[in-house]
């Protein structure tokens, strides 16, 4: 089974946390998400 997002957006009111995400990791794949501290990457794998 793989993963997909498609432009996946989350805001907490005024505050747009994640923005427009897409991708996609075929089965198999291993990934990583960089970024900085309040970039999105905890709240994109509560989403996920």
């Amino acid at each position: 089974m793989s993963l997909r997002l498609e432009q996946v957006t989350k805001r907490f009111g005024p505050i747009t946390a994640v923005d427009g995400v897409t991708l996609h990791i075929p089965e198999g794949e291993m990934f990583g998400l960089l970024g900085a501290n309040g970039a999105g990457k905890t709240t994109t794998f509560r989403m996920i």
